[in-house]
């Protein structure tokens, strides 16, 4: 017990330091660092909200709604038999896997707060709910960066795949936990004026989170960018960090297998926005890692199968002067939205406090 809270106050201190030091090198790089948050926010207004923030309002009206649970009723076996989860869950990893990574984590909280899932299931269905969505994948990288949609076709069917064998291995890997009861679930639809506002409350707060972890993981990214001179420490750091940028920097530089990678795993900044869309489902953040790596290394693999199976010709553009500002829509809608969003949390916010 000791050693546990000594080591504890270890790492609180040593995240304390890195704190501090990056404050001192966003003083000493301060032209480096708004330049990286200027591309956060670029990025949020034509990526994360335009894509993010509709498909997250749209699963939690349909939780509200009882939609969810009803159509769970003719996937029950299906989710029973892969995940060991009720039929409730299936339309929420459906649209984890087409709404952006994290859609799935917004879907499972709401199912949690509303009864329809246990805190262990919705810890366990997290962990491999994590998807980037034929937006992403076929769009922006496929159309966008290779300029074949076929490529990004095949990331699509590599990450739903490796989704559903991590989610089954996931099954086995809490084979003796408990499924909560049939009695407990609450499946009573709210009225439809009281679901759209929940909904658009739960995805503008997710949505604010998201937005500024971008902002931050971006300007962090620039900084350090000036501080190491090896390429390969900043082509692991940017794969590592943040998947949009890995992609958009990367692609030109190493092969498709290592891109699939980082679709797969994510980045950090990712894994943090799923954690502030999960809310109060705590998930072991070692075993969410662990989770994600794997997903990586099996997307990879069958991407790298299909594109040696039936090869599909690929050629790097710059995305920073094509695909950037064209994948998800137009920077008057995107600003919009943002505003919109951060009005309705702010709101939301007042109206909870009193």
């Amino acid at each position: 017990m000791y050693l546990k809270a000594y080591g504890k106050g270890i790492f609180r201190a040593a995240a304390g330091v890195c704190a501090a030091a990056f404050a001192a090198l966003l003083i000493v790089y301060a032209e480096d660092g708004r330049d990286g948050a200027v591309q956060g926010i670029d990025l949020c207004l034509k990526t994360l909200v335009p894509s993010l923030f509709p498909f997250m309002a749209a699963v939690n009206l349909m939780i509200n709604t009882g939609f969810c649970a009803r159509l769970g009723k003719l996937l029950e076996k299906p989710s029973r038999v892969i995940f060991g989860l009720g039929g409730g869950f299936a339309p929420v990893f459906l649209l984890s896997m087409i709404g952006g990574y994290p859609v799935g984590a917004a879907g499972i909280r709401a199912l949690y707060s509303r009864g329809e899932l246990s805190q262990g299931e919705a810890k366990r269905a997290a962990l491999f709910s994590v998807g980037a969505g034929p937006g992403f994948l076929v769009s922006y990288i496929g159309a966008g960066i290779y300029s074949n949609e076929r490529v990004g076709v095949y990331l699509l069917a590599a990450q739903v795949a490796s989704a559903l064998i991590l989610g089954a291995a996931a099954r086995f890997l809490y084979r003796d936990e408990v499924d909560i009861s049939k009695t407990e679930i609450k499946t009573a639809s709210l009225p439809f004026s009281q679901a759209i506002t929940e909904a658009v409350y739960s995805a503008s707060r997710a949505t604010a989170a998201m937005i500024g972890l971008v902002i931050f993981f971006c300007s962090f990214m620039a900084v350090t960018g000036e501080l190491i001179k090896s390429e390969h420490l900043r082509n692991l750091l940017t794969i590592g960090l943040e998947v949009c940028s890995a992609v958009r920097d990367l692609s030109g530089k190493l092969p498709f297998d290592a891109v699939a990678f980082a679709v797969g795993f994510g980045g950090i900044c990712v894994h943090f926005q799923i954690f502030a869309a999960l809310g109060e489902v705590k998930v072991s953040k070692v075993l969410f890692f662990f989770f994600r790596i794997l997903q990586g290394l099996l997307t990879a693999l069958f991407a790298h199968i299909m594109m040696s199976l039936c090869p599909a010709p690929i050629q790097v553009f710059s995305t920073k002067a094509q695909a950037e500002g064209t994948v998800f829509g137009g920077s008057l809608l995107s600003g919009a939205m943002l505003v919109a969003t951060a009005v309705c949390f702010l709101i939301s916010v007042k109206q909870r406090k009193r």
